[in-house]
């Protein structure tokens, strides 16, 4: 299963949150020029939303009761 076939199956925003991170950690540490862009491309998603995928991937790392929000909305209110 692809990256992108996994996060299109994911039904929680946390899951979605973590899956574009590790894809877009993996990438950079692969190719140096990788980019937030090319991570949006990669998910046919908007460079916005990958970047408020990584914020709250990474505030997850941090707090880890985050996942217990229920929305992503929510969360992104947590965050800030």
């Amino acid at each position: 299963m692809t990256f992108l076939e996994r996060y299109q199956q994911e039904d929680t925003w946390h899951g979605r949150a973590m899956i574009m991170e590790i894809y877009h950690l993996a990438m950079r540490a692969r190719t140096t020029k990788w980019t937030i862009e090319k991570t949006a491309s990669h998910f046919e998603v908007s460079i916005g939303l990958v970047s408020e995928n990584l914020r709250l991937a990474h505030a997850l790392h941090i707090h880890p009761d985050l996942v217990k929000v229920e929305t992503r909305q929510d969360a992104l209110k947590r965050v800030k």
